[in-house]
């Protein structure tokens, strides 16, 4: 592979106490993700591709801290900005970034927050100098490496070591002008500021309204709330005084610091980070031209850093403690606000625009889909509490043959099938207007095209160069026919491992109701069933997982949409059949394989009446689905729980200890760092898929087989209600802060739910017709006991429900647009205005409307055509 070709040794790194340059060249090696060099001296000249020997230049802060540099325009504006500093210790941080403008000093916002110790670096790279370690020395070459691509592509850089001298927390701070050329990059959206829009150019509310149907206000409890009069554009760094918190009001060193909050920051930090072995390098081509080509040094990628033990973590750090100090309620601390305004608040509204601006768009948008499906299982609750009370009320009011007939009454009655219509309605509905929901979402949180513009993962390589039709520059592609054989690779290996699922489901099916026959007992075998196949399906769950990110790996995806896409896609097959075999099965089978072991009638007879109704299949949903959540709730929050109680002794000495050396330590900063309070917390990698594959399940349980037990909305709804908080307390206290990601839907997940909604219409079908006995007995009204007829009667059921339910749920896709008018209005109003502010376009003049066809008051009485003086004086002047 074509950068897989890279030799390693062609750039020659090294540290030093102080560099020794060549020439005016030396330190401009790299030209990073084709910019020019990042120093604030440009590259020119015939030499600037030339392999050269580059150093860092450390720069001793206090004892424990030093800042790493890698040319001496840095170095000397460091030791400006520390003089300046210390002639006048009142000078805040504000004051030092104006004194030294970044428009005229490149990275002197990075370098002051280095002088005043800032506490909120964007991240953090930490790792362990084991002196006893025999490859100490090779590690530490391996991190001045990496750090000094780090320093070239643009960042600051600061090493600082713990009271105990064990750990080094190298603390990474972006200069603003990084930012802002990453931002560009990645194609980020930024607001209009008012005043550089025309003021008569803003959406009118009164249109807006008058699009409002009766529709919208039914479900307007049920849907985001959006700014509509807001316009946005893609950053351009020569627009910033355009953009919001960028206005003419605003000091530079206030843009510096605020203009991108720091869900954004360590979102754009992370991609320097994940990029920065990427390099430009200038080659000669075949004919003779000189071009610049992509150049990957895969031995310094980051993830194979610390899989290889070099470096423990990287994580971005949160915004102060995760509660406010001394009860002042400051406005400064965003993660004690959510957790005062969406943790601690119950059932009301979550802050959705607080937790995106805090945790960014992918995980505001879960936590956005879980409130809004979370308000549609309240309507679905209802409805299945109806259906039991009305159970409950048939049950006591009507003499039947046998317990099983009358326990099965609760559920199996005549609201059984206008309930299982009304599910698939509701399901219907609810993923409808998600898409609408969705689209406003977009719009308000800029993220419409971001899967278009979406940059190739730092993982993906490909195999052949070709040029490029749009570009007409060499590009490295992953052939398709390469990337099918993986895939077909990828499918094999899903399909066997789904394969040893259905056996070990189907074996786990058959035992028990041997055992059944045996113990002459009734429901012992569906109890031992569910419960067995609820431990398999929760060991095979922790099993495929691995192998399924391990495929998806394989498959070599270019993004990271199209990677989680196929990664979600092997995870929900999987979870299809591991969770919904047994059900699909009970379905289709009843009691028969229970029969067919039987050797007497009174058996066959005992399997005949347990194997009626919905009773096996209620068994084994409720034991399932119930028991899922709760052990769910127990991972999430009961362990967590005891945990903290159990340890909090112990936590309270070990936090006394850690003050008391930080206090004695001689630093200026006497108290823990938040990147220290942060490395305690456990990771969140890939908590986000997690907690969608969770919900994703549980719709399945619901849209499939929920009208085998209709109060599972109801469980679902508490189970939900609750999820939602534990799962902010969680991110806010328990785990790291994850990368700011954006997103622009829910992706796979979103097919997969309306991919189960349709085959919910069959299941549900089926369900009906042939495990309610209720429905049995209406069938026999018109068929008497003749089986054939029933069959038939059954099968007519089953084609006359999926058709009318088919034909209502395209019905409502068609009538209920994805878009809603006014978001639509909005989106082509702020590209117009895009236009109009950034690119110079001149405004649209007002039509004027005439019944007649040519306007007579631009002609004179004798026909001469009469034109604005404007225009003559216009061709005059030509």
């Amino acid at each position: 592979m074509a950068d897989k070709q890279e030799n390693n040794n062609q750039v020659e790194i090294t540290i030093s106490e102080e560099k020794k340059p060549k020439d005016e060249h030396t330190h401009k090696i790299f030209n990073f993700l084709g910019h020019s060099n990042r120093s604030s001296t440009s590259l020119e000249g015939d030499d600037d591709d030339e392999l050269v020997k580059l150093e860092i230049i450390p720069e001793i802060v206090e004892d424990h801290r030093t800042l790493l540099l890698i040319n001496k325009e840095d170095q000397n504006l460091y030791h400006e900005i520390k003089e300046w500093h210390e002639e006048d210790r009142n000078r805040s941080l504000e004051d030092t970034i104006l004194k030294f403008d970044p428009d005229k000093y490149r990275n002197s916002d990075a370098l002051a927050k280095v002088v005043y110790n800032y506490p909120l670096p964007d991240f953090i790279i930490r790792y362990k100098d084991d002196k006893k370690d025999e490859h100490r020395n090779e590690k530490q070459i391996t991190r001045d490496n990496f750090e000094i691509l780090l320093l070239q592509a643009g960042l600051i850089l600061e090493r600082e070591v713990d009271p105990d001298g064990i750990y080094t927390y190298v603390k990474i701070i972006a200069p603003f002008n990084t930012l802002c050329e990453m931002a560009q990059r990645i194609r980020l959206k930024v607001r209009l500021n008012k005043e550089s829009l025309p003021s008569d150019l803003s959406i009118l509310d009164e249109y807006v309204r008058s699009s409002d149907t009766i529709l919208t206000k039914i479900i307007e409890h049920f849907v985001y709330d959006i700014e509509l009069k807001k316009d946005s554009s893609i950053f351009k760094r020569e627009h910033l005084r355009s953009y919001e918190g960028a206005e003419s009001k605003k000091s530079k060193a206030d843009i510096a610091l605020n203009f991108f909050n720091t869900s954004r920051r360590n979102l754009m930090v992370h991609r320097v980070i994940i990029t920065a072995n990427l390099i430009n390098k200038k080659e000669t081509s075949p004919d003779g031209k000189t071009v610049y080509v992509n150049r990957k040094i895969e031995s310094l990628e980051i993830k194979k850093l610390i899989k290889k033990g070099i470096y423990d973590e990287l994580y971005p750090i949160h915004d102060g403690p995760s509660k406010y100090k001394d009860d002042s309620k400051e406005n400064n601390n965003p993660r004690a606000t959510l957790e005062e305004k969406w943790v601690k608040r119950g059932f009301k509204r979550q802050p959705i625009d607080k937790i995106r601006a805090y945790f960014g768009e992918k995980l505001a948008l879960y936590f956005a889909w879980l409130g809004f499906y979370t308000s549609w299982l309240s309507i679905a609750s209802i409805a299945g509490v109806i259906v039991v009370i009305h159970g409950l009320i048939y049950m006591s009011r009507s003499n039947f043959e046998n317990n099983n007939d009358k326990i099965a009454a609760i559920w199996d009655n005549a609201l059984t099938a206008p309930y299982a219509l009304f599910m698939a309605i509701w399901a219907t509905l609810f993923l409808e207007t998600w898409k609408r929901v969705n689209a406003s979402i977009q719009y308000d949180w800029d993220v419409i095209d971001y899967e278009k513009d979406e940059l190739p993962r730092p993982e993906f390589y490909g195999t052949t160069l070709r040029v490029s039709l749009i570009t007409l520059k060499k590009e490295i592609v992953f052939p398709f026919r390469e990337k099918l054989v993986k895939i077909f690779i990828s499918v094999a290996i899903v399909l066997v491992s789904i394969g040893i699922v259905l056996v070990t489901v189907g074996a786990l099916l058959l035992f028990p109701e041997n055992l059944q026959v045996v113990k002459n007992v009734k429901y012992v075998g569906p109890v031992i069933t569910a419960i067995i196949n609820l431990a398999t399906i929760i060991i095979l769950n922790l099993i495929y997982k691995n192998v399924a990110r391990f495929l998806t790996d394989f498959e070599n995806h270019k993004t990271e949409t199209q990677f989680e896409d196929s990664l979600i896609l092997k995870a929900y097959l999987f979870d299809f059949i591991n969770f919904y075999s047994a059900l699909i099965y009970l379905m289709f089978s009843g009691g028969r394989s229970c029969e067919n072991n039987c050797n007497d009638d009174s058996c066959r007879e005992r399997c005949i009446q347990q194997g009626r109704g919905l009773t096996l299949l209620t068994i084994q949903l409720a034991i399932i689905f119930i028991g899922k959540q709760l052990i769910g709730q127990i991972q999430e929050i009961l362990i967590p729980w005891l945990m903290s109680k159990w340890n909090k002794a112990k936590s309270a000495l070990d936090r006394e200890s850690l003050e008391k050396k930080y206090a004695d330590s001689g630093r200026k900063n006497k108290e823990i760092p938040q990147w220290i309070e942060d490395d305690h917390l456990a990771g969140s990698s890939d908590s986000i898929r997690t907690e969608y594959e969770e919900m994703v399940i549980q719709f399945g349980f619901l849209a499939l087989f929920g009208v085998a037990f209709p109060l599972s909305p109801l469980f679902a709804w508490i189970n939900n209600a609750t999820e939602i908080r534990s799962d902010g307390l969680k991110y806010i206290k328990t785990l790291q802060r994850p990368v700011g990601y954006q997103a622009q839907d829910l992706g796979m997940w979103e097919k997969i739910m309306n991919i189960v909604s349709f085959i919910a219409v069959l299941t549900n079908a089926v369900i009906i017709a042939f495990h309610s006995r209720w429905m049995e007995n209406q069938f026999k009204k018109y068929t008497g006991d003749d089986e054939n007829r029933l069959l038939v009667a059954r099968l007519v059921f089953v084609l006359a429900f999926e058709h009318l339910v088919f034909i209502i749920k395209l019905m409502f896709a068609y009538m209920i647009p994805d878009v809603p008018n006014k978001v639509r209005i909005a989106i082509e109003r702020e590209r117009y205005l895009s236009r109009l502010v950034l690119e110079g376009e001149s405004p649209v003049l007002d039509e004027y409307w005439s019944d007649k066809k040519d306007d007579s008051s631009l002609f004179s009485e004798k026909g001469s055509l009469l034109l604005p003086h404007r225009f003559t004086k216009k061709f005059k002047s030509q």
